[in-house]
């Protein structure tokens, strides 16, 4: 997601599994999501071509296969953008504009923060952004690069300055604070918190609680590291640039939600942190913040620095809505390859010339993150569908690039024994890839499990049913209909499987 979205981790774990140590998930998330990386990369690296797993599913196992799980990874990628675009107005923008209100005693700003909780208002406000976000890709590949390039970068800093910020205040000054500034009372919100079911302190390390947190959480704030796999074919020295890319994601995130996550737990306190989790999850009357109690919202109660906590806030927006920019970016690449292998109409798999960006596509991409954008802020639901749709939907179809991955070097010997030695390496004569796929193959079910445990289980049926069940259907529909036209017009799809496009 970026490396600011770790602001949120204080927010989902202790309030979605209150037994789980929230200083362990972030390391136990990267060692879940690691064989899934080893798959992205090494298959990234053996077919480096736009669509990524579309292309490796559809020729190892067959087009139908590829297609139909790939279109449901993208509806799924495109539903986050949907998710989590409210998330800038709702919590981002809502919370600066409170906090400012807070700070200044000024009627005017609470009154913007309120009115930024309406659905509406959150509707309106989210399907611009992602619009901005459309335009941007389609304007210019490269300015979405360097957009990209150098707001890591930021991130990172304002990641740092925020680390520093909570150090010198200190809980102390938190609890004085917050005591001046909220309207309540930092031990009474413990109080409340506890007697919700908060967990008083750290919980221990060694739990299976902890072990869902890891996997649901994590792989929440890991989504989006193999984005660079769907535009291998458009990078020189795709081997390098697959490898650094994605651990390099991985890593960075996992650091930063470690380090961002245990200064905020001891900068707010242990309990405090905990209760105000439980209150908010709970909807409690007793919770005395506008919106999720978020790093970034918080911050007032650390300093008083306006524009530190305009930084904050606007830096957790802008993760959001460059995560919006990277996903149309790539993900206009499925709907390119799709195209050019004739399974969509072949309209979809024109470049411009001026922007080198399939334009069309992009557009298709931008709108069925808007509808989704309506389905989560008034149907699903934002936490549910982050968890139930973003995180279970995505992983249900990694399950298919893992059985892919598993197959590869014996359904399509051809091409293993061909290709960059790094990507056809065996361990103990067992091909590394095969390793990858069913190490995968596991980390995807805990994943799948963690998030369907018993405090998500009234949301995800409704989210299965509806959500992620018709994403496999409609790629079904759709791929049945591209082969009796296709077959009409004398071309047979299954002989996809035979070649890997040109690069």
């Amino acid at each position: 997601m970026g490396p600011l979205f770790a602001f949120n981790v204080i927010v989902f774990l202790p309030s979605l599994y209150p037994d789980a140590n929230l200083l362990v998930t972030p390391l136990l998330g990267l060692i879940i999501m690691l064989p899934v990386a080893g798959v992205y990369i090494l298959m990234s690296i053996a077919m480096p071509r736009a669509g990524g797993d579309y292309i490796w599913v559809s020729r190892v196992i067959h087009p139908s296969v590829g297609f139909v799980s790939n279109f449901a990874l993208s509806l799924i990628s495109l539903a986050t953008i949907g998710i989590g675009t409210p998330t800038i107005v709702q919590w981002a923008s809502a919370e600066m504009f409170y906090d400012f209100g807070k700070l200044y005693n000024n009627s005017a700003y609470l009154n913007i923060a309120a009115s930024l909780q309406s659905a509406n208002t959150i509707f309106l406000w989210s399907a611009v952004l992602i619009i901005v976000a459309g335009f941007i890709v389609i304007f210019s590949s490269r300015l979405s690069a360097a957009v990209l390039k150098y707001w890591t970068l930021a991130a990172i800093v304002i990641g740092v300055v925020f680390i520093a910020t909570v150090l010198l205040a200190g809980s102390g000054t938190f609890a004085s604070n917050f005591d001046r500034l909220s309207g309540s009372n930092y031990d009474a919100v413990i109080t409340a918190g506890q007697q919700a079911g908060s967990y008083a302190g750290i919980p221990p390390v060694f739990t299976w609680a902890t072990v869902y947190a890891s996997a649901a959480s994590g792989a929440l704030g890991f989504l989006g590291f193999y984005n660079p796999v769907y535009v291998a074919g458009e990078v020189k020295r795709a081997r390098r640039s697959m490898i650094t890319s994605q651990l390099g994601a991985l890593v960075i995130f996992a650091v930063f939600a470690f380090a961002v996550s245990a200064v905020e737990y001891f900068g707010e306190g242990p309990s405090f942190a905990n209760a105000m989790a439980t209150l908010w999850i709970d909807g409690s009357s007793q919770f005395p913040y506008i919106a999720a109690p978020l790093a970034s919202g918080m911050s007032m109660f650390w300093t008083q620095n306006p524009l530190l906590i305009g930084t904050f806030n606007i830096g957790y927006a802008l993760t959001i809505e460059l995560f919006n920019i990277a996903t149309l970016f790539v993900f206009a690449r499925n709907l390119f390859a799709w195209s050019f292998d004739k399974v969509m109409p072949t309209a979809f798999a024109s470049l411009n010339s001026r922007t080198h960006t399939p334009i069309k596509a992009t557009i298709i991409m931008t709108a069925i993150a808007v509808v989704y954008v309506y389905i989560s802020v008034f149907q699903f639901g934002i936490l549910a569908s982050y968890f139930s749709y973003s995180v279970a939907g995505t992983f249900l179809a990694t399950m298919i690039v893992a059985v892919a991955a598993i197959v590869y070097p014996y359904r399509r010997k051809d091409i293993f024994d061909n290709a960059d030695k790094i990507s056809s390496r065996r361990v103990a004569g067992v091909p590394l890839i095969t390793i990858f796929g069913l190490l995968t193959l596991v980390s995807s079910v805990i994943i799948v499990y963690s998030v369907i445990a018993p405090i998500l289980t009234a949301t995800f049926p409704l989210v299965l049913v509806e959500g992620i069940i018709p994403s496999f259907i409609i790629g079904v529909i759709l791929f049945v209909i591209a082969w009796v036209v296709r077959r009409s017009q004398g071309l047979d799809l299954s002989l996809l499987q035979k070649e890997i496009p040109p690069e």
